[in-house]
């Protein structure tokens, strides 16, 4: 069940955190990989599992904000491994943005640009780049988006990040009812908070982890792991009728802690209310 054996990937993101335990979780269920990211040694040391496993490994470096260097990858794994079957746009960094995090208030027009073209624009062309293999194959393929649970509810000082986030949701549903002809289906995991190098600082010390699981009904935070159990199932053909769909996979809760945490910061309770 869920096996994605002999079936052909492409990783964006692919060297760390949800990336890399997408990549390797792949590997496991029997698919070869074409992993990207801009930094190489990682995506090396990755593909290394991936080999391990007696899988092909594809290391192909680039930034996806650069659309002929990201058509470049898709078009690699067509050459080297045969075809495409499934997309993964999990690349999602800050990628040297200024300007794009805080409140919306103090968003600058280059924030606004930065964020957009890495968290909307490039999975949307590439999207379009792997469909049109997946079409002239006439045997489909899955497209797995990677927004956040900032991108279904409000996100407070993550608001122009959550607005990117949510685009590609909304994309992610257009794109399932358009492709749907061509056998391939589009769907999109929106997690709460994961243990990646991303949030590190957030979470220094055991009391900042208590704290942020406290937000989770399960209590903990996410692992990489979380995301990559739902990104083989909506690669599998078990979620061969699932598409246009966007999963939150946020232990439990309905809705980002940083909304909780933005009114506990602008409408404090006295010290009395505090327990």
């Amino acid at each position: 069940m869920f096996s994605l054996q002999g079936k052909a990937a492409v990783v964006t993101g692919a060297g760390r955190g949800i990336g890399r335990a997408i990549t390797l979780a792949y590997a496991e269920q029997g698919a070869d990989v074409v992993l990207t990211s801009r930094t190489e040694e990682e995506l090396e040391e990755v593909a290394a599992l991936v080999r391990r496993s007696g899988r092909k490994a594809v290391v192909a470096p680039a930034d996806v904000r650069d659309l002929p260097a990201l058509r470049a990858v898709i078009d690699r794994c067509v050459a080297e491994l045969g075809k495409i079957d499934i997309l993964v746009n999990n690349a999602g960094g800050a990628g040297g943005t200024t300007g794009g995090a805080g409140l919306l208030i103090d968003v600058s027009e280059e924030g606004w640009d930065g964020i957009y073209q890495l968290k909307a624009k490039a999975p949307f062309f590439g999207i379009l780049h792997a469909a049109g293999y997946m079409r002239d194959s006439a045997t489909g393929g899955a497209i797995i988006n990677i927004p956040s649970i900032d991108g279904v509810t409000p996100a407070p000082k993550e608001a122009l990040y959550g607005s990117a986030k949510a685009a590609l949701a909304s994309l992610t549903a257009a794109l399932g009812v358009e492709l749907g002809q061509y056998k391939i289906r589009v769907n999109a995991i929106a997690p709460g908070l994961v243990d990646t190098s991303l949030v590190r600082s957030a979470l220094q010390t055991p009391d900042d982890r208590q704290y942020r699981a406290s937000f989770y009904p399960i209590n903990r935070i996410g692992k990489p792991e979380d995301i990559a159990a739902a990104a083989v199932f909506f690669a599998s053909d078990e979620a061969g009728w699932v598409s246009g769909q966007t999963m939150l996979l946020a232990g439990g809760t309905p809705a980002t802690s940083d909304l909780f945490r933005f009114l506990q910061e602008v409408n404090p309770l006295p010290d009395s209310r505090r327990s």
